[in-house]
């Protein structure tokens, strides 16, 4: 794993088009946090339902009580959140084309991977936060009541991150077949069937 600060790297080794990798659309950084925020708002709510579904006795809001852990689960869950993401890449997260990254000039920090790899493994690596820091707390929420402070916190920090991943589970979903492999050259995903 190697951590980058800046734009995501472009590896100048791989040329897409001259190797026959096709582009899919997608938005840039700036315009997929922009469509990032109403899907947020779904997860918002989706994420409360199921919260006070499941936890009925849970007077709402009143476990979201500021303090020391909520700022320590603010500060550590954008990088756990990274580190889901490399952990599944391939060679979970220990190959020199993992890259952890910093791009302060768009207010992102990411999780890069600069090989090829299936389709299907490229969607686990997007919804792998939510299943971790949003999905899992929810559920343990049930289980370990004497918990729920943090988990809350963790589990709705983790569903409002995850917005920007879906949107890109969306955009590769219906554009990238799913016998296909996937790879990036910074920002761009490119995609060809597997041979």
């Amino acid at each position: 794993m190697r951590f980058h600060y800046g734009s995501i790297p472009e590896n100048k080794d791989f040329n897409p088009e001259a190797e026959g990798w096709l582009s899919i659309r997608e938005p840039g950084p700036i315009a997929m946090q922009v469509i990032a925020i109403p899907v947020a708002l779904i997860l918002l709510a989706v994420w409360a339902v199921c919260l006070f579904s499941i936890q009925q006795d849970l007077p709402p809001f009143q476990a979201f009580r500021a303090d020391i852990n909520t700022l320590l689960i603010l500060l550590l869950i954008i990088p756990v959140h990274e580190l889901l993401h490399a952990f599944t890449h391939p060679g979970w997260g220990t190959s020199s084309n993992s890259i952890i990254g910093l791009w302060l000039s768009k207010g992102l920090f990411y999780a890069h991977y600069e090989g090829e790899m299936s389709r299907n493994r490229f969607l686990l690596v997007f919804v792998m936060p939510l299943i971790v820091l949003g999905v899992l707390p929810t559920l343990l929420i049930m289980m370990r009541p004497e918990w729920t402070q943090s988990l809350l916190w963790i589990s709705l920090f983790g569903t409002i991150l995850a917005s920007g991943d879906l949107v890109c589970v969306g955009i590769i979903f219906f554009q990238i077949p799913r016998s296909a492999v996937v790879r990036n050259k910074g920002w761009r995903t490119y995609w060809k069937p597997a041979q």
